[in-house]
């Protein structure tokens, strides 16, 4: 089976699989919205509101995973660009 991150590692195989949880859960939380305004009944409201509520934790919680990856990746970057080997010539 074909998955995004497949020839992927480290940051990107990260930025990835949090994108694609991102994409999941924000898809999901849709339909939930939809699923609950079209109901009547108590416990299957109670139910999208729970449903409603893990997803929000998944999205914040990918969103989370995305900054701690772009900040990892910029301080590899700089890293990268120090010519002195981080000790200041001055």
């Amino acid at each position: 089976m074909w998955t995004p991150w497949r020839n992927k590692t480290g940051l990107a195989k990260a930025a990835v699989i949090l994108t694609t949880i991102l994409s999941i859960a924000t898809i999901s939380c849709g339909v939930n919205l939809a699923l609950a305004f079209n109901t009547s009944s108590q416990a299957a409201l109670n139910v999208f509101m729970v449903a409603g509520w893990i997803e929000l934790g998944t999205i914040m919680g990918s969103l989370l995973g995305l900054v701690v990856v772009l900040v990892m990746w910029l301080v590899t970057q700089g890293r990268k660009g120090d010519k002195n080997g981080g000790t200041s010539s001055e």
